[in-house]
Order: structure tokens, then C-alpha cells, then sequence
């Protein structure tokens, strides 16, 4: 694998077989151990060059698409946490029209006993 440093670090020099541990920016190294520019890579010291030394660009083709079993799944999972949003809605309506019910008959019952009272 072919990589360019980004950023001067000390590390392994014998995996990227170069003179010494002390990296420098800018430098290019071919035929480095994979494992090593990887890690490289992905701690951002480093990037992947083709064979005329511009960065390797991952191309939109080379991204995987999203499986039809994983936008099903996520279509069913939006569903029940609408459905599951509704159902508790309507559940507490309903307990507020009863608590609202419970209210209008305490107060009726407390005016019948009030009148019955005179």
C-alpha cells in the first residue's frame, strides 16, 4: 500500500521501511505493511495515494447501498413508535374525560345534597 503522512510523528519506521522512527510530513512510502497504514489511516497521520500520488477518493459506487431487510425494518419501527405514540394519546384523553366525568358527577351529587340540606 502506498500512503503520504500528514502529520510528522514518531512511530514504527521499520514498517513503513524508512531510515529512522522520526516521520516527517509529507512523506511518501510505498509498499508499507497494510495492518500499520491502516492504523495510520485511521488516526489521521496518514493517507492512501494511488500510483500517481494523489489521494485515493472512495468513490460513491463503492459505498454499500442500504439493504432492502434494513429500510423495511426502519419503516416498521417509525410505524409502531407512531402507533405506540397514538395509543398512548388516546389513553390519556380517555383518563382525562373520565377524571373530568368523576369531577362533574362529585359536584353534581354535592349540589343535590346541598339543596336537600335547605
Amino acid at each position: 500500500m502506498k500512503i503520504k503522512i500528514l502529520w510528522g510523528f514518531v512511530g514504527n519506521g521499520a514498517l513503513l521501511k524508512a531510515d529512522s522512527n522520526k516521520i516527517k510530513a509529507n512523506a511518501v512510502f510505498d509498499d508499507v505493511d497494510n495492518e500499520y497504514a491502516h492504523s495510520l489511516i485511521g488516526k489521521g497521520l496518514a493517507v492512501e495515494v494511488d500510483a500517481n500520488g494523489k489521494p485515493r477518493v472512495a468513490k460513491p459506487k463503492e459505498t454499500k447501498p442500504a439493504a432492502p431487510k434494513e429500510e423495511k425494518a426502519a419503516a416498521e419501527k417509525a410505524a409502531a413508535e407512531k402507533a405506540a405514540a397514538e395509543k398512548a394519546a388516546a389513553e390519556k384523553e380517555e383518563a382525562e374525560k373520565e377524571t373530568a366525568e368523576k369531577a362533574a358527577a362529585e359536584k353534581a351529587a354535592a349540589e343535590k345534597a346541598a339543596a336537600e340540606a335547605k
